[in-house]
Formats: structure tokens, C-alpha cells, sequence
């Protein structure tokens, strides 16, 4: 009922303010119009219709801006002002933001009739920021003002600011953190889908929660730049102010919000609607950014415009969002609300960017209940892999599929909280579930970037394992990195080893002591960061060589034997080593110890050990036995170091044999299994087979008994024929 009584009262306002019946009350119709011939565009003054927001939420602009009715008739299907036949010049003095300013005895807000609304500049997200266009419209004038000088953003900072996001789902995550943000005021979920423009049959994006919706003042911080009220230490994700302009600018080129905010401390329910258009900046020639913004206010008599200046300024926002958005009609554009609960948020994303073919950058017919990614991104091997590897399918299919990406981008999330993405709620994934051979690791960073010491923030829980489908030897390995929360490096590869090391080998961090880079697609290159890289490689290695045998691999280290024998052994060469002359080495091969260097070093080494009496006796007597042997090789010759030279390659032989039989052994149990799987499918094949000759064997002996009885019925019937007839014989003899 509120909203009926709203647009009842909407349509009384604005009757006085409404186009001639031939131009539809004030509706966009481009299907049924006769355009005129051109007409001659009435020299601009210097003005911009709408309202600023300036960057970083500024005051109002203090200079007054003048709007110039056109004598000329409105054209048809377009939204315009006053009366057609009205020869008089009326002005409108307007403020940026829509404040403060004020409106002349008498005047009427009026559209600038000569501007389409269905101007469309380049569609490719790359290219649009090339603001000029050859048959666009002359910009205004700019006046300087009075008074301060003040800050100016051109439109072009819009499309340059969300060039941030090189990556379309980063875009979608912006708005997921919004949501997710608005848990604290009560949100229990954020739908994603997919709605079709009343205009011209395009396809739009809607993304909308039941979080706290936002005030007028609140819709107007967002719409700002760099304005954010969510603390720096709280546990929110957003701190920036910048998600929401770069994420719908990056996505499409014109963005709707409408949201709702239910009445506190004292304050009425309002209702608001704000309009950010790249299109609309870019074919009107706008030299500052124009948000148009309407609000409306709950009273005892329903819903109420809600005017900040005057109210003709406020029918001229309603125009300007009606001639630029994807709703028609003033009924179409409030019945938004009708979809959303008594609090909330609703985001209409349209004019959505396309490829270099042409095709729309986003793909929503590969699958109905998900929202993909076309291009570099987009891996159909990687596709096919996911499906023959299951628990390797968020590593493989998170680049291109939002729902993929929705899974895990965030760590934990309330039980009552749901995704909904096209219809299909998105179930949470938790990549510790994937592993097998699970560790945990304590990380504590050396020093925080302010050198603060912070005892909640500056330790980290690192879960380190093999993904359940290493065993088959697929390159997926990553650390997913979180920030309160919020997945900033998905599948972070430290470790670009040669070969198959590494592979498997997947972690999960929270790391909320290293700050993210604005579009939260990465870390600053800080200190910490590079420490921590480092520190993950290190684990990653030492995780890999001490199990990687585990699953399939060649063993990388060689496990100690602890016999006493071998033990006394290395004791007794460390001894040796230590005492004697080693023998020299060249191309591989150990020369004997002949020659006067090699002998001096001997009786050196003589003398000093008669010269430490004080050494143990255990050592002493090692080093005489070792004395004892390098005389007797002097003795003999080349004939020891002959059988030392051997000794080493039989070792290095038997070290290489031992590696061969390892990997052999590896290989005969990844042999087995395969035989024993393939033993298994071959016993279900032969059960199944021996199930279907039973039940064709039971279906036989059905048949043949139906058989039976069918024959036995038909000679039933034969022989019933046959006493009918003999009985009509009988019958024919008697009566002749």
C-alpha cells in the first residue's frame, strides 16, 4: 500500500512538470518514434544538470549554474519539462550535490533535450577510456566559482580508477565484501543474478543483500571517492572507500542503487536511488563527475520526496535517472523497492562491457547456475581436469567461474549467512578438507611494518598438506592467503621449481600483519611480505622432500641407518679423516699418496701425534690404527687406493641402484593398483554381467511359461471350436 500511495503521489508532483500526450507522459519510448528533423540546439550556458559528488565527499559546490530552457519543442519519447509552446526563458539555479542551492521565482528544471539516452560509446572495458568522441557533444563551458577552490574528478578518473581490477571476478568480489561486511547490521545473504533490461532486452546484473541499506547521507559517501567509515582495526573487510565505484565501473558501464534504510535514533525510514552512468557522463560531455541522486522519506502520509535543495531540483535528478537508466517509467523505477524487504540494498549493473569479438566479457550461457569469465582466463583443459579430479577443482576452475571463486574466498562464514548465485546457493569450501598428510605451522613474522608488536595479529596457523589428488601427479600446488578473512592470494605459487617438485603441495594462511593492495588481489611488496615468500618456500620444500615418497615420487632424502656398525664406522672415518691426509681426487678417480708432499704430510702428521699426549685414548688409538694403515699403503703401493677407488664406485653404484629400485618399487605399487583397479572394475563388469544373464535367464523362463500356458489356452480354444461344431452338426442332422 506505502508503495502505491508513493507513486500516486509521484504522479500528482510531476504532472505539472510532464511532457504532452504525444510524448507518452514523460515515458522512454525508442520503438514507436517519428524523430523530427533536426533541430537547432539552443546555445548552452554554463551548467550541468544532476548533482556532484565531489571526491571525498566534499561540501556542495558553492557556484550557481544556470539551465537554459529551449524555445524548440520536445522531441518525442524524450524526458523534458514545462510546456512545448512556452516562448519564455526560464532559468534554474542548481548546487553541486544537490544542496544548498536554490531555484528563481518561477522556473522550471528541464533535461537538456538534445542529449540521447541511448548514446553508447566504445563497449571494450579496455578501450573506453578514451574520453573524446567525434559525435558526442560540445562540453560545457566550466565556471570557476567563487569562494574555496575545490577538488574536480573528470569522468575519465572512473574508468581509470577501476582499471585496478585486471580481473572481472575481483570486481564481483567487492561487492560479495559489502555484503559480508553487512552481517553486523543483520544481513543474511547476497544474491547475485541475472535480469534483462526493459529498454532494449540487454543483459544486467543484480546484486543485492538485506544488510542495513544506507541513509542519504550514507548513499552519498558511497558514491564519493575515498570516502569509507569502516574502521581500519575493525574486522571489516572494506577500508578504502573505492570497492564500490571500481568494481560496478569495471563490470559494466552504468551502475543503479537502490536502498533502504529502516528508521533509527529518532530518524524516519528513507528510501534512495543513485545513479552512476559512465554513458551518461561520456555522451552529455561532462567535465565533473554527475551522480543524480533521489531520496524519499516515510511519513504519516506514505512515502515522501525527500528534497535537499528545491523540489524542482529533485524532478530534475528523477528525470535525468529515468532518461539514463534501464527503467521506463516512474512506476517501473520505485516498484525496485517492491523487491526488497523492509531494509537492504539493491545494485543494478547494465551496459555490461564486451570482448574484442564483440561478445559480452562475461559468460552466462556455459552454465545457468554460474557466472564465467571469457578469454586467457578460461582453460578447457583445465575444465575437463576438474571433472576427472575432483578435489582439485577449485584450483583449476577458480580463474573463470565465479562460483568456483565465490567458494573460497572466504575463510569462514555464519552458518545463517547464504550466496546465492543465479537461483543456486554457493557452498563454502574449506581447502584444509582437500588434504591429506596434514601439518601445522606456526608462523611468527620477525617484525610488523610499524615495528609495533601486536600479540592477536602477530602469529599465523599455517595448514600444510598434498591435495587428495596428488597421487596422480597433477601440477596444482598454492598457498591461498587470507586477510581477516578475505582470500587475497588464491593458490599463491612460492616455489617454481624444475621438474615435478612442489607438486601437490597446497596451504592455508591468514596472515592479517601484511595490509592488502587496494583492489585486494595481492599484497604491498613490503618486508614482511618477501619474509613470509621466503618462509612458505622453505616449508613447502621441506614438506616435499620428507614425504613426497608417499605419494609416488622418488625419495628425495635417504633415510639414517642407526645400526651400531655403521655407526662405529663413521665415527672411525671421522677420526681418519680428521687425522689423516685425505688422497687426492682429480676427473673422479683417487691417486695414491706418493711423492715428497704426500710423505711430509705423513711424518707432519707423525710428529704430531706424538706431540698430544692429552688427546683421549679412544682417539689415540683410532689415529695409530689409521697411521698404521697409510704406512703400510706407502709399502704397498698403488694397491690400496686402487681398491679405494673402487670401493667408491661400487658405493656410488650401489647408491644410484638404490634410487633405480626405489622408483621401481614406486612404480610397481602405482602398477598394482592400477592392475588391482582395473580387477576390480573387471569383477563389477563380470558380476554385472552375470546379474543380467540371471535376470535375462529369469525373463526366459517367464516367457517360456507364458508360452506354455498360451499354448495349452489355445488348444483349449481349438478344441472348444471344435465340440461348437460338432454340436451344429448334430443340431443341423436332427432338424432335417
Amino acid at each position: 500500500m506505502d508503495s502505491m500511495a508513493a507513486k500516486e503521489q509521484f504522479r500528482r508532483r510531476s504532472h505539472s512538470d510532464r511532457v504532452p500526450s504525444d510524448s507518452h507522459h514523460g515515458r522512454i519510448d525508442d520503438d514507436h518514434q517519428h524523430h523530427p528533423p533536426p533541430m537547432k540546439k539552443a546555445k548552452q550556458e554554463p551548467g550541468v544538470p544532476g548533482c556532484f559528488v565531489p571526491s571525498a565527499f566534499l561540501a556542495p559546490l558553492p557556484q550557481r549554474m544556470v539551465l537554459p530552457q529551449s524555445s524548440e519543442a520536445p522531441q518525442r519519447g524524450r524526458v523534458s519539462s514545462g510546456s512545448s509552446n512556452s516562448n519564455r526563458k526560464k532559468e534554474t539555479v542548481v548546487s553541486g550535490g544537490g544542496g544548498g542551492g536554490r531555484k528563481e521565482e518561477g522556473s522550471i528544471a528541464k533535461v537538456d533535450d538534445s542529449i540521447s539516452p541511448v548514446a553508447r560509446g566504445c563497449r571494450q572495458f579496455w578501450r573506453a577510456g578514451d574520453y573524446d568522441d567525434p559525435n558526442g557533444i560540445v562540453p560545457a563551458a566550466h565556471s570557476s566559482g567563487v569562494g574555496l577552490d575545490h577538488v574536480r574528478v573528470h569522468p575519465k578518473f572512473l574508468h581509470s580508477n577501476a582499471t585496478s581490477h585486471k580481473w572481472a571476478l575481483g570486481a564481483f568480489a567487492e561487492l560479495l565484501d559489502n555484503a559480508v561486511d553487512e552481517i553486523v547490521h543483520g544481513a543474511t545473504y547476497i544474491n547475485v543474478d541475472l535480469l534483462k533490461n526493459p529498454k532494449d532486452g540487454s543483459k544486467m546484473l543484480l546484486v543485492e543483500d538485506n544488510g542495513g541499506g544506507m541513509t542519504p547521507n550514507n548513499i552519498r559517501q558511497c558514491m564519493s571517492l575515498g570516502y569509507s567509515v569502516k574502521s581500519k582495526s575493525s574486522n571489516t573487510i572494506g577500508q578504502y572507500g573505492n570497492g564500490f565505484k571500481t568494481s560496478t565501473m569495471r563490470l559494466g558501464s552504468d551502475a543503479i542503487v537502490f536502498t533502504r534504510c529502516p528508521a533509527a535514533d529518532g530518524q524516519s525510514e528513507t528510501r534512495s536511488i543513485g545513479l552512476l552512468s559512465y554513458t551518461f557522463l561520456r555522451s552529455t560531455k561532462k567535465e565533473d563527475t554527475v551522480v543524480p541522486m533521489i531520496d524519499f522519506m516515510q511519513t504519516g502520509q506514505g512515502w515522501q520526496p525527500l528534497t535537499r535543495s528545491t523540489p524542482a531540483d529533485w524532478n530534475m535528478n528523477l528525470r535525468t535517472v529515468l532518461l539514463w537508466s534501464p527503467f521506463v517509467s516512474e512506476e517501473d523505477l520505485i516498484g525496485q523497492f517492491d523487491y526488497m524487504g523492509s531494509k537492504g540494498t539493491r545494485i543494478i549493473i547494465y551496459n555490461l562491457w564486451e570482448d574484442d569479438e564483440g561478445k559480452l566479457e562475461l559468460d552466462f550461457e556455459a552454465d545457468q547456475e554460474d557466472i564465467q569469465i571469457r578469454g586467457a582466463n578460461r582453460d578447457e583443459k583445465n575444465i575437463e581436469m576438474a571433472k576427472q579430479y575432483p578435489n582439485s577443482k577449485h584450483f583449476l576452475t577458480y580463474r573463470h567461474s565465479l562460483r568456483s571463486y565465490a567458494a573460497i574466498l572466504y575463510l569462514k562464514l555464519p552458518t545463517e549467512f547464504r550466496i546465492t548465485l543465479r537461483g543456486s546457493e554457493v557452498e563454502h569450501h574449506d581447502i584444509v578438507k582437500d588434504m591429506i598428510e596434514p601439518k601445522k605451522i606456526t608462523y611468527k613474522p620477525q617484525q610488523l611494518a610499524d615495528g609495533v608488536v601486536n600479540n592477536n595479529e602477530v602469529s599465523a596457523v599455517l595448514n600444510i598438506g598434498f591435495v587428495k589428488d596428488a597421487r596422480h601427479h597433477i601440477d596444482v600446488q598454492g598457498f591461498n592467503v587470507y586477510h581477516k578473512n578475505r582470500l587475497i592470494k588464491p593458490f599463491w605459487r612460492v616455489w617454481n621449481a624444475a621438474g615435478s617438485d612442489g607438486r601437490g603441495v597446497i596451504g592455508v594462511l591468514e596472515a592479517n600483519f601484511i595490509e592488502p593492495a587496494h583492489d585486494k588481489q595481492g599484497f604491498e611488496r613490503t618486508t614482511l611480505l618477501l619474509r613470509l615468500e621466503a618462509r612458505l618456500k622453505d616449508y613447502q620444500k621441506q614438506f616435499w622432500t620428507s614425504k613426497c615418497h608417499e605419494i609416488g615420487y622418488a625419495q628425495r632424502v635417504k633415510p639414517k641407518n642407526t645400526t651400531p656398525s655403521s655407526s662405529s664406522k663413521k665415527a672411525s672415518n671421522s677420526i681418519i679423516s680428521k687425522s689423516s691426509p685425505s688422497p687426492s681426487i682429480q676427473d673422479g678417480k683417487i691417486l695414491p699418496l706418493n711423492g715428497p708432499n704426500q710423505k711430509s704430510k705423513l711424518s707432519s702428521l707423525k710428529h704430531s701425534e706424538r706431540a698430544s699426549p692429552e688427546e683421549e685414548e679412544g682417539t689415540v688409538k683410532h689415529s695409530s690404527i689409521a697411521l698404521r694403515d697409510e704406512v703400510s699403503c706407502e709399502s704397498k703401493g698403488e694397491g690400496k687406493f686402487s681398491l679405494l677407488q673402487s670401493l667408491a664406485e661400487e658405493r656410488a653404484k650401489s647408491k644410484q641402484l638404490e634410487m633405480e629400485l626405489g622408483e621401481q618399487t614406486k612404480l610397481l605399487e602405482v602398477v598394482e593398483k592400477e592392475a588391482q583397479t582395473s580387477m576390480n572394475k573387471i569383477q563389477a563388469i563380470t558380476e554385472k554381467i552375470q546379474h543380467e544373464k540371471e535376470w535375462r535367464d529369469a525373463v526366459e523362463q517367464i516367457l517360456r511359461e507364458s508360452l506354455k500356458s498360451a499354448e495349452q489356452t489355445i488348444a483349449r480354444l481349438k478344441e472348444r471350436v471344435r465340440q461348437l461344431e460338432e454340436g451344429q452338426m448334430v443340431d443341423g442332422s436332427g432338424s432335417s
